[in-house]
Order: C-alpha cells, then structure tokens, then sequence
C-alpha cells in the first residue's frame, strides 16, 4: 500500500528557528538557571523536558519541546493524572554534556519536577542518566540512540533501573534500515555522517548488521558539525560507486550535503536516518533526480494515531513534524503519564514495574520495554517498526514496510 502526502512546494518556508523563538517566548520565562515553565499551580504535576534549544542542535530541540507541550495538552485535555494538571518544565541542555547534567539536577532538585524526559545527543543523555539515578527518577529517553545506554541498565539494573528508552537503539536503527536496504536491493552503500558519537556507532554497528543481508560499505566518512567540508567527501562518495548513500546527520548540514552530492552524482539515491531531510519545506529544495529516501518513527498515513498527531502538530505548528525528533518525545511524555496513571502515584518505585510491565499505546504504535528497558524496535513481528518514505515532486510516499 502506499500512501501521498501533500505538495512539497504548498508547504510555507518558515524557517523553524523563527517558530521556536515564537514559541518559547511565549511558554517559557527566563531564570540564570535556564529556561523553565512559569510556576507550578498547586497539586499540579511536573515534567522535566531536556533538550538543546541553543547551539547547533538548537532546530531539533525546538521540536522535542514542541511535541513534548502536544502531548501534555493532550493529557490535560484527557483529564490529567487524577485530576492533576501536568506541565511542563525545560531545561536547555545546549548541545553539552556538562550542560546537561546542570539542568536535569537544576529540574530535580530546584524545579521539583516528578520525571525526566530527554535529553538529545547521546553524549548529553549518558550524564543525565546519572542524575537520574542518583535522585531515583524516571528518565524517558526519546531520541538518544547509543548502546551505551541499555548496557547501562542491563549490566547495573539496580542503579540504571528508573531509566526506559522509547526511541530506537543504534543495534535496532541498524537492523532496520538493512531491511530497508534488503529490500531496494542495495548490495554496496556509502555511508556519510556528522562527526558525532552516535553516528560513528551507528556506522560500525550497520556493517555489521548489513553483513548479514550480504550488503557492504562501499565508502564512509564523517564530516565536522560545526565547520562541515562538504566537497571531498560528496567526491569521494560518488567515486565509490555505491548503490545508495546513508546520511547519518539528522541536521541542516545534511541538506547541505545532498545538494553537493547531487551536482557530482545527480543519479545517485540518498537515504537519510531522518531529522531535517524529512522536513517538507527543506526537501522542497532538493533536486529529485534520484530517489530521496527519509526514515521516520511514525508518518502521516501510517495509522489512524499518526495522521492525527501529524495533523495536530502541523496546524499548531505550521509545517508537518519530520517523525522523529518531533514524535518521540511526545510518545516518551504520553507513555510516561499513562504509567502515572496506571500506577495511582508519581512515586518511581512505585512507577517503574509498570513501566516494566505493561503495554503503552503511542503515535508510533504499541511500547513494550525489554529487561533493558529498551523499547521493542525492529524488522521482526511484534516489533515497532517505523517507516521508510520517498520525496516526489507531489509530496512524500511511503514505501516501507509494506503494508
């Protein structure tokens, strides 16, 4: 089955950083400590939201806080938590580790806040697990993708235990995009990323997975996030001859670099791991003269859930979310607040085995954690699955899994 999606060039180019200073004058007040919702009313339940809304990263934090507010309004509007409001308190973790970790212990211990949902990067997300652990509160993680994470809490479930990730581990992103691959017939992909801890991981950890579909790295080469040279490696990658290129940088860099890589290799197909490329109003810009591919946690089309969560935020917002880093967090906070409610308490030992046990329903389907608290992402049944589309000059096409 497939499915389309609106004209790309219908769509408004506004640029996102403009909605996101709209948008956080207007919800957040500035303290030296960071930003952070205004006070709490009483008997009112918090969530503590961490995400880069300065730095180079600063584009996508702004849709983490975004959906993340969707989807405590969606929570109110359903009656809260036993009739307690819930809202929001968000800490700008810019992108830094040390930064990060500040803001979860300045949300827990000054902001009061009940759980944490965040943070980014991987880097950032480590060290805010230790605060988590240490204060014995839930940790939501949406989008940070490292191994590391689970290893935590498989290896030390004692100290790890308060911490669940709903977002994809790089081992599941892997398994799911050689399935993609499978599927087109790729046999040789170059694979181009940021230099960043997560995309170096996720490099090594697709050849590897690849390997076992009898598919192989034809190129590989990461770029600087900050002071990107985008020529050598688009060169380089087109000599390589692969069937597909893999763009590993969820960011506006990799926009960037698919128009390079087009003017030397226009013929050659491009599959990006989502973030920007997924964005409507930057894929206007790109020439089609090959297939563009995008992965996604959820699209429009994808199931009743998805249209109505992509319809909600796009009249909110503007523009539709890209299905990742605008789309996890509001699973993590929704499964989150229906494990509160599950459990009558806030409490996090009381929390945890709910977490551990129970079903929890989402934009991107049904949320089961394994004995690493690691939600069941993959190619296999049972599994989340996410979904592959394909920009066309009439709008985006889903092409996989079929359906």
């Amino acid at each position: 089955m497939t499915a389309r999606f609106g004209s790309l060039h219908r769509l408004p180019l506004v640029l996102l950083i403009g909605t996101a200073a709209v948008f956080l004058s207007t919800i957040l007040c500035v303290s030296p400590g960071g930003p952070a919702l205004a006070a709490s009313l009483p008997g009112t339940l918090k969530i503590g939201v961490l995400a880069p809304l300065s730095g180079p990263y600063a584009a996508g934090g702004t849709s983490f806080v975004q959906a993340a507010t969707l989807a405590v309004e969606q929570a109110n509007a359903e009656g809260g938590v036993s009739g307690r409001r819930v809202e929001i308190a968000v800490g700008d973790s810019q992108g830094r580790v040390d930064v990060a970790k500040a803001e979860a212990l300045r949300l827990v211990s000054r902001e009061k806040v009940s759980a944490l949902v965040g943070a980014y990067l991987s880097e950032e997300t480590i060290g805010v697990m230790e605060v988590a652990a240490a204060h014995r509160t839930v940790l939501i993680v949406p989008v940070a993708a490292t191994a590391e994470i689970t290893d935590k809490v498989r290896r030390d479930h004692a100290r790890y235990r308060y911490v669940f990730r709903v977002g994809y581990s790089l081992p599941q992103w892997a398994e799911m995009i050689s399935a993609f691959l499978s599927d087109r017939k790729v046999r040789r992909y170059g694979f181009v990323g940021a230099g960043i801890r997560w995309n170096h991981e996720l490099a090594g950890t697709l050849e590897r997975m690849a390997a076992a579909h009898g598919i192989t790295p034809a190129y590989s080469a990461f770029y600087s996030a900050g002071n990107p040279a985008f020529d050598p490696i688009a060169v380089a990658a087109a000599a390589a001859s692969p069937d597909i290129v893999i763009l590993g940088d969820p960011g506006r860099n990799s926009v960037s670099f698919l128009k390079r890589l087009r003017e030397v290799a226009p013929a050659l197909p491009v599959l990006s791991v989502g973030g920007a490329l997924g964005d409507a109003r930057l894929a206007a810009s790109i020439p089609l003269s090959a297939p563009v591919y995008v992965q996604a946690a959820a699209w429009r089309g994808v199931s009743p859930d998805a249209t109505a969560y992509v319809e909600r935020y796009e009249q909110r917002y503007g523009a539709p979310p890209v299905g990742y880093s605008d789309t996890l967090p509001y699973d993590a906070v929704t499964v989150l607040v229906a494990a509160w409610r599950t459990a009558g308490s806030v409490d996090s030992a009381v929390v945890v085995p709910v977490l551990e046990f129970d079903a929890f329903p989402g934009v991107a389907g049904t949320y089961r954690f394994d004995a690493a608290h690691q939600a069941r992402w993959g190619a296999g049944p049972g599994t989340l699955h996410g979904t592959f589309v394909r920009w066309e000059r009439d709008g985006a096409r889903i092409v996989f899994p079929p359906r």
